[in-house]
Parts: C-alpha cells; sequence; structure tokens
C-alpha cells in the first residue's frame, strides 16, 4: 500500500526510541565488549530468547492499538502466528527486517535482524508509557538514544 509505504518514510525522520536488552546506550569510549556481545546473542542459541521478547512485545502492542506489518508485502491486522513468523524468519536468515505500523498512531516499530533492540518512531506520550511497561514486563528497557 502506497499510502503506507509514504507514511514509513516520514515516519523514519522523526524522533526514534528503543526497546532493548541494555538500560542505556553504550558510549563509544565504554571500553567494553559491546561488539563481542553482539556477535554473540545474534549467532547462539540466545537470539531464541531475544526473539520471544521482541514477538511478545509487538504481540501486547497489538492488544492495544490497529497493526499492519510490512514483512513481504503490507498486512493489515495480522495474526499473532504471522508476526511470529515474521521474526523467526528473519532472524533464522540473519537478513530483513519487519515493520509494524500504528497507522492511526502515526507510530512506526521496526525490527531489524542485526540489531539487539526494537526501535519506535514517533511515539506519543501515551504510547511512551505504554512502551515502558511493555519492556519492564519483558525484561528490556525503553529508553531514547543520543543522536
Amino acid at each position: 500500500m502506497q499510502i503506507y509505504d509514504n507514511l514509513v518514510e516520514k515516519l523514519l525522520e522523526k524522533p526514534c526510541y528503543v526497546i532493548d536488552f541494555l538500560p542505556e546506550q553504550v558510549k563509544p569510549d565504554a571500553g567494553g565488549q559491546f561488539f563481542d556481545v553482539e556477535y554473540y546473542l545474534l549467532n547462539s542459541d540466545k537470539r531464541f530468547s531475544l526473539k520471544d521478547k521482541f514477538v511478545n512485545v509487538i504481540l501486547k502492542l497489538m492488544c492495544y492499538y490497529h497493526v499492519s506489518i510490512q514483512w513481504k508485502c503490507w498486512i493489515d491486522s495480522p495474526s499473532p502466528q504471522t508476526v511470529e513468523e515474521a521474526v523467526s524468519t528473519i532472524m533464522d536468515n540473519h537478513s530483513g527486517w519487519l515493520n509494524v505500523l500504528l497507522p492511526k498512531e502515526n507510530a512506526l516499530v521496526v525490527f531489524e535482524w542485526d540489531c539487539l533492540n526494537l526501535s519506535i518512531y514517533n511515539p506519543s506520550e501515551k504510547i511512551q508509557m505504554l512502551m515502558q511497561k511493555i519492556s519492564v514486563s519483558e525484561g528490556l528497557s525503553f529508553w531514547k538514544p543520543d543522536k
């Protein structure tokens, strides 16, 4: 749907928050082993627990808002099974992304295979408060990255 494609392009330019396994952004000079940990989590069996958490966040969001997903094509009000299949396929293939559009809320959630977070573009204060609660319920953190 062209209208959704145009909306996604506009939303990708809006303020972004993340739902992440880390409680805050890792600074470039932190001195830790972020990239080793990231590689391990994306390529070990640990990715399955992360996949479950990300799927659960999206499913919980679907309980509160009308959702359309872009995976191969636009799917309006996808089934929970379709969401799980999309995220699982993306993670198994180590390739791709899933756009989760909240068209009535003018917000976008993006899952990318090589990220250990969900990106949320243009969330209203109401959505931010809900995302904070959903994140905590999944053992994740919700925060705004530094630019």
